[in-house]
């Protein structure tokens, strides 16, 4: 093969890189890695057996009160991890037995903007049975697609948007304390949300403690 026409295979085939591969396999690939930003939508569910208000605490215990996070299910692969917004509530306790708080927080830890985020919660048919469900905070922001009924076994919910270090918190009482389930997607094409924490939460004024007050 002559030097010309190695020199015009050499031509053609950065013509075809250039023209075809890189515009439509490598840059997008590129782009979408260093320069798109995207949402990183967090699930974290505490539930409550019980919780004092903040008032009650003082009164209790002012020096100190314990707080301890017992994991339940955690996504595959975690362990722990560096909370970004734990959710732990204090409030008046007036439920009889049997009684537990589900606390659920949305965050939204990316750089963009999430949106159409399905929210589906399950417990143990006969088992655990929805008392109340309630919407902390932007109540237009969340709709109910199926069930959270008095007496239901399941809620589902849609969050129309997060946008950046946002979050949206729910609440579920429930007669009965299982929970089964928790799936969660988001956007028109449905993405799995994998980043899903489950935990138990106990709140106990530390009523022997008898070192100094805590900073303020």
């Amino acid at each position: 093969m002559s030097e010309g026409w190695k020199i015009a295979i050499v031509v053609i085939l950065i013509t075809i890189f250039v023209g075809i591969i890189w515009p439509n396999l490598c840059w997008p690939k590129i782009k979408e890695i260093f320069f798109v930003k995207h949402p990183n939508t967090i699930i974290y569910i505490g539930g409550y057996d019980h919780s004092y208000s903040e008032n009650e605490i003082k009164k209790i215990a002012p020096k100190r009160t314990k707080i301890t996070q017992k994991p339940i299910k955690f996504p595959e692969g975690i362990d722990s991890m560096d909370f970004k917004d734990v959710p732990i509530i204090f409030q008046e306790w007036n439920y009889p037995e049997n009684v537990k708080l589900f606390y659920i927080r949305v965050l939204n830890d990316g750089e963009a903007k999430d949106q159409d985020i399905v929210v589906d919660v399950n417990f143990p048919i006969n088992e655990t049975r929805i008392l109340s469900f309630k919407i902390d905070n932007n109540e237009n922001n969340v709709q109910i697609i199926q069930g959270g009924q008095k007496g239901s076994s399941r809620v589902k919910f849609n969050i129309r948007e997060l946008m950046p270090s946002t979050s949206q918190s729910i609440e579920i009482l429930t007669k009965g304390k299982e929970l089964s389930e928790v799936k969660a997607w988001s956007g028109k094409e449905e993405q799995e949300i994998n980043k899903i924490f489950i935990f138990d939460v106990e709140i106990k004024p530390d009523i022997d403690y008898d070192g100094p007050f805590p900073l303020d």
